[in-house]
């Protein structure tokens, strides 16, 4: 639950990074979906059906003088309603048939323009979430792909909108979404679907009012940067256990504008529980199963400042790393961190081998 708790505070911290611009435009999109499911190792893939829509409020921002709005193309900032009816979704080779059912979630979500032919406008629209499904693997145990009730939410959209008067516009696209609890129980293999959309952009045109610039200003030079944290990877089929890690950073960073860092470093995570071979089904943790204390490794990556949301990705080699399986020689991490100022910052960092989430690590940041 504290996973949870935390993930919502990112959602809002998301939402109110604007709360100083208060914009004038605002519109409502409404875009019902048709898809499938996309993970790779399911046996119907393109044969399956994922019906349901997407409705969203959002607020622009484009007059807002900020840097990483106008070099990235931000046009506006909302938050989203999902829901996917998954129920016709038979699994890998229908060993999940009937045992999916609807996905309801809440979105974080920013619009951005990457052009424009004529009147049409092809925007990229990037948001992520909780959700709540009512069949997983507590009640249904065919269902390995989720594996607790409420998951994060991990969606984007690419589309065009064609306006069509001063008040409408027509949406068509194709769009992403992701379902997962990062690890915190298992099984969760995470369920990937796709859609194709047709929708409605309703406007309320203004002229917009002359903005300041916001008074938040990230950290414009180079800098170190230390972290640590505490996440948690669940047992298998024991949603009541979970095995505990905590993630250590420590690395430098390249200052490159407002917009874009790239980052050098090394990880180190450390095991509040190894890998027992006389315990196999207690202390099996997958790719992350561990021998020893400590794994360790470098890695390089880059961050993107949204205001107070930075969105960071790095990809890592081991240096030393104990493992129950030999192939998981690489790592990669990914995640949000809100800054509290432009040195302290909270973090939720995932950390993955291959398409698999370890575990995500939540923690403070600090740079200097």
């Amino acid at each position: 639950m504290r996973k949870h708790l935390l993930a919502i505070f990112f959602i809002f911290g998301l939402l109110s990074t604007h709360a100083q611009i208060a914009p004038e435009n605002h519109s409502i999109f409404f875009k019902p979906v048709f898809g499938t499911h996309i993970n790779s190792d399911q046996g119907h893939l393109f044969q399956d059906q994922t019906i349901g829509f997407d409705a969203a409020y959002f607020k622009d921002i484009e007059q807002n003088k900020d840097h990483w709005i106008k070099a990235l193309g931000a046009k506006s900032y909302g938050l989203g309603f999902i829901f996917r009816d998954i129920s016709r979704l038979k699994g890998a080779k229908d060993t999940s048939a009937n045992s999916f059912g609807q996905v309801y979630g809440l979105v974080a979500q920013i619009d951005f323009e990457l052009f424009k032919l004529g009147k049409a406008k092809f925007n990229f629209t990037p948001g992520i979430g909780l959700s709540l499904t009512n069949k997983y693997f507590g009640n249904h145990p065919k269902n390995r792909f989720l594996g607790s009730p409420v998951n994060e939410a991990i969606k984007a959209d690419l589309g065009m909108e064609l306006p069509v008067g001063k008040y409408t516009s027509l949406l068509a696209g194709f769009g992403f979404l992701h379902i997962s609890n990062g690890g915190l129980t298992v099984p969760n293999g995470g369920l990937n679907t796709g859609n194709i959309y047709l929708g409605l952009k309703l406007n309320n045109p203004k002229n917009p009012t002359e903005e300041k610039r916001s008074t938040y200003v990230p950290l414009q030079k180079n800098s170190i940067e230390i972290s640590a944290g505490l996440g948690a990877r669940g047992v298998p089929q024991q949603s009541d256990k979970h095995l505990f890690k905590s993630g250590l950073y420590a690395g430098y960073n390249f200052y490159l504008n407002d917009i874009i860092v790239l980052k050098a470093g090394a990880d180190a995570v450390y095991y509040y529980t190894v890998y027992n071979p006389d315990d196999y089904a207690g202390t099996y943790q997958n790719y992350g199963t561990s021998y020893d204390r400590w794994r360790t490794g470098l890695s390089v990556g880059a961050e993107i400042n949204l205001w107070r949301i930075t969105v960071g990705a790095q990809v890592g080699k081991y240096l030393h790393y104990n493992r129950y399986k030999e192939d998981a020689t690489w790592y990669w991490t990914f995640g949000p961190t809100y800054n509290i100022t432009s040195r302290l910052g909270i973090q939720a960092k995932t950390y993955m081998h291959f398409a698999q989430a370890d575990y995500v690590n939540w923690g403070l940041v600090y740079r200097f």
